[in-house]
């Protein structure tokens, strides 16, 4: 895809087609990364047992908080100043590099270091030795999230999109392959190699030359702005991962012995959660540079209708997943988890309210981290973060261990969520002029309490029924959509634009 061809000519034609194209290749992608991810998550209980998989969530999420800050701080510091001008996309990689060669080795040896501190936190110094080993993934992530940010920057989806299926490939057998033979140390040494093959790969192939003569791109402009996005991307994780932790910590000072498999209970709950924010993230990576291109130019017309366009399409999307993860949640739980694990049953709902709401807020910050205002969403986040980490250090020490405990870390988590998401929509109306249509909302609450009515008179005994109760849920929702005239003639004339497009 060239430049012009990513330059919108009409806020209303081109906007939609550009990113359509963009969303067939990322979604693709995200489709097959939630799979492998899914697959991961269920799989791995059935090969090493509860409290292992407890001590491999906790270590996991904390770490995570690192790994995706820093890819995210990276993929979008460099996509936005490769966006502005492609011929500047090879000194920009070379800066992000550079960078990365002091900012991931500090960060590596800060958690080497530290993992007796972040083991003794959660009261459980037997997981130092799984801390050590994951503090080499945020070194590897950091040089190959710069590739990734070239890719996107130029817009090439095509070529993004291979490097995720490539990676949830390798990690999905190294992970769960090594987690046969040792367990939970072989989960994290697969998971290990696997960014090391994909650091490979993607420098291999997105390698970009610098232009003959041209002066290197200054650190001054890259570094405060990465600083920004980067304090974001560490509270965006915070607020995706700090809920595990917090449980197990409380959980921890109640009863140390039934904390892990109470965080491995949570964890089950998160990874069907967590099913809409990875949806929307493919919305996420298409918009970023589409944003960045347009406020560059001043084009107010283009800005607001990519940003009226996106959370509508997001809040479609997101509803439709949240009313689906949550009609059933024991029948749900039941199909891919053992039996224990349904004792989360009345806090999957809960959840998934409230990681549809961070997903969402995802979205909104994307938007304004692309067109610069990344103050703005440092405030959404550190909102949803003190609102859901003051919550829960009322509401979880005070819980029954087991089902009373895990509703109160889901209520805690989605009300600090619903806050920051909240706050940016109003943000967004107010200073890019765009938004959710209020006419959107309607219909999309319409379509949910018609579709949530109907699923109290439909049966949910057994796997089967419950299955089937789901998928009847889901069409009510769609078909009342369509009845509203929610998805009308204009969207499928965009989706015949997008394919011709191919």
């Amino acid at each position: 895809m060239s430049a012009t061809d990513a330059k919108p000519a009409g806020p209303e034609t081109d906007a939609a087609v550009v990113a359509g194209r963009g969303a067939l290749f990322i979604g693709f992608a995200k489709i097959f990364f939630m799979l492998s991810g899914s697959v991961q998550q269920i799989v791995l209980p059935r090969l090493i047992a509860a409290a292992q998989f407890g001590a491999f969530a906790v270590v996991n999420n904390v770490v995570s908080i690192v790994n995706n800050t820093m890819v995210q701080a990276t993929i979008q510091s460099v996509s936005k100043f490769t966006a502005e001008d492609d011929r500047n996309a090879g000194a920009v990689q070379r800066a992000g590099l550079r960078m990365q060669a002091v900012i991931g080795v500090i960060v590596a040896l800060a958690i080497f270091l530290g993992a007796p501190l972040i083991a003794a936190f959660e009261k459980a110094p037997q997981y130092a030795p799984y801390v050590r080993i994951a503090a080499v993934i945020p070194l590897l992530y950091s040089f190959y999230a710069v590739f990734v940010g070239s890719a996107n920057g130029l817009r090439k989806f095509h070529v993004q999109a291979s490097f995720d299926v490539t990676f949830s490939t390798a990690k999905t057998i190294l992970l769960l392959g090594l987690a046969v033979v040792w367990h939970v140390t072989g989960a994290f040494v697969g998971f290990v190699l696997a960014a090391a093959f994909i650091l490979v790969v993607s420098s291999r192939v997105m390698r970009l030359p610098v232009v003959p003569g041209a002066a290197p791109f200054p650190g001054r402009r890259l570094v405060p702005y990465m600083g920004a996005v980067g304090a974001y991307a560490l509270l965006l994780n915070v607020a995706l991962n700090y809920d595990l932790p917090l449980l197990h910590h409380f959980a921890g000072a109640v009863d140390r012995t039934a904390a892990p498999a109470l965080a491995g209970a949570y964890q089950a709950l998160r990874t069907l959660a967590l099913l809409p924010y990875q949806a929307l993230i493919v919305i996420t990576f298409v918009i970023f540079p589409l944003v960045s291109r347009s406020t560059f130019a001043e084009d107010r017309e283009a800005t607001r209708a990519y940003v009226t366009q996106t959370m509508r399409y997001a809040l479609l999307l997101a509803a439709a997943m949240g009313l689906v993860l949550g009609a059933r949640p024991a029948a749900l739980l039941a199909i891919l988890y053992k039996p224990e694990y349904g004792t989360g049953a009345a806090a999957l709902p809960i959840l998934v309210a409230g990681e549809c709401c961070l997903a969402l807020l995802g979205v909104a910050c994307a938007i304004l981290n692309a067109a610069g205002r990344t103050t703005a969403t440092l405030s959404f986040m550190a909102l949803t973060v003190v609102v859901g980490a003051g919550a829960a250090a009322i509401l979880v020490p005070h819980a029954t261990p087991g089902a009373p405990m895990l509703v109160a870390a889901a209520t805690a988590t989605s009300l600090g969520m619903a806050s920051g998401f909240v706050a940016s929509l109003v943000y967004l109306r107010t200073r890019l002029g765009g938004g959710l249509p209020a006419a959107t909302v309607g219909r999309v609450v319409a379509a949910l309490a018609a579709a949530t009515l109907l699923g109290h008179f439909l049966p949910a005994h057994g796997k089967v029924l419950g299955l089937a109760t789901i998928a009847a849920i889901g069409i009510v929702y769609l078909v009342v959509i369509v009845a509203l005239g929610e998805l009308g003639p204009d969207d499928k004339a965009k989706v015949r634009r997008i394919l011709r497009r191919g």
